[in-house]
């Protein structure tokens, strides 16, 4: 059993919120609500090579959303995260999963290992932007079950500075917008909130709430005219 205790609050370099993932039928039609609704502007992303899905990105600057649809249904069927999208999707919610960002899996890993972690191994992936540049990343699973998890995977992105997906330009109605609280439900918050502390330490950036399923709640971003609420 992980001993809960042992926090990463010395980790060098720390793990950080990335983006958050959000289940779409259709690209387009996702962005085009999203705006609707929020007033949050979706930039083009990219296909994920031999996983099935495909994206477009919401930036906020240090942070993203993640509009994710498949467009292989074959693919997706033999890859985790089309699984994962699939259930979302056919279960109507309105979030997939959340990642966190490492400069250093291996470091990270060594950690959690440490602490008694049983983690599977670093998945390699990348996609290509719409301007030819690839993007390259690796990502490491913390849960690897098949139901809805509080607990974010980790991503390493390998990438020249500048490329984030957050990066990107973006005309959002209200002004500069960024993410302010992750907010997970878990029908155990007590073990999610240790989780999170060894994962995350002592971070503003989300929330745990006791709740019928395990996954993220909502999304509370901030831009120039207050607080915008997804959930």
């Amino acid at each position: 059993m992980p001993d809960f205790s042992q926090s990463t609050k010395g980790l060098d370099p720390p793990t950080v919120v990335d983006h958050v993932l959000l289940p779409v039928a259709d690209l387009e039609e996702g962005a085009r609500r999203l705006h609707q609704r929020f007033g949050l502007q979706s930039v083009s992303g990219g296909r994920h090579p031999n996983v099935g899905t495909a994206n477009m990105i919401v930036p906020l600057g240090s942070q993203y959303l993640e509009l994710i649809a498949i467009v292989d249904p074959h693919e997706a069927e033999g890859s985790r995260l089309g699984r994962r999208l699939a259930d979302a999707l056919k279960d109507g919610r309105t979030f997939v999963a959340w990642a966190l960002r490492t400069q250093s899996l291996e470091g990270l890993g060594g950690k959690l290992r440490a602490a008694g972690w049983n983690l599977p191994p670093v998945i390699e992936g990348s996609r290509n932007r719409p301007d030819g540049r690839v993007l390259s990343w690796r990502t490491q699973d913390v849960e690897t079950g098949g139901e809805p998890s509080a607990i974010p995977f980790v991503i390493e992105w390998r990438i020249p500075d500048g490329l984030h997906p957050g990066e990107a330009e973006a005309g959002h109605r209200g002004g500069t917008t960024a993410l302010r609280r992750v907010v997970v439900g878990a029908r155990d918050p007590g073990r999610i909130r240790r989780q999170l502390e060894v994962l995350l330490g002592d971070s503003d950036l989300y929330e745990v709430r006791e709740a019928a399923v395990d996954g993220v709640a909502e999304l509370v971003l901030a831009d120039d005219n207050g607080e915008l609420v997804i959930g």
